[in-house]
């Protein structure tokens, strides 16, 4: 009897090692239930059944093989699959459409600028000059209307 109880507690001892090692070693961000830390400290404090708990409800789910975790090898994507390159084309495009209408607003501004020089240059009597027909008077009644 005291042969069982000594291996019972020596596989006892290293379930608990075995849980401790294996809560270190695993992702933060894989842990399930509670915090790293908390499983941690759980499985110090109540040692077999923190340990039963680690492997029931915290240890990450193991998804593929054992062994060392690889990150599965990039396969090269078309174009038109990557959400981001079809986002930042997306952008691209409105920018230079924004662009394209800027400088057709600026153009239009100076064709009107030029026709509005053009027809004050034809028509002096817009510059505030006189008209040329010998009556001085710039106010409003009929022509002639001013006497010296």
């Amino acid at each position: 009897m005291p042969r069982l109880l000594l291996f019972a507690a020596i596989l006892g001892v290293a379930v608990v090692i075995y849980a401790l090692i294996d809560c270190v070693m695993s992702r933060k961000h894989e842990v399930r239930s509670i915090s790293k830390t908390a499983w941690f400290i759980t499985i110090l404090l109540l040692p077999l059944i923190g340990a039963g708990m680690w492997f029931l409800f915290g240890r990450p789910r193991s998804e593929g093989p054992p062994g060392p975790r690889r990150p599965a090898p990039r396969q090269p994507t078309a174009p038109d699959d990557d959400p981001a390159f079809l986002q930042n084309l997306e952008t691209q495009r409105w920018q230079q459409a924004r662009e394209q209408e800027r400088r057709r607003r600026e153009q239009e501004q100076k064709e009107r600028e030029a026709k509005a020089r053009d027809a004050g240059k034809n028509n002096p009597a817009q510059d505030g000059k006189h008209d040329g027909d010998g009556n001085d008077d710039a106010g409003p009644g009929p022509t002639g209307a001013h006497q010296p």
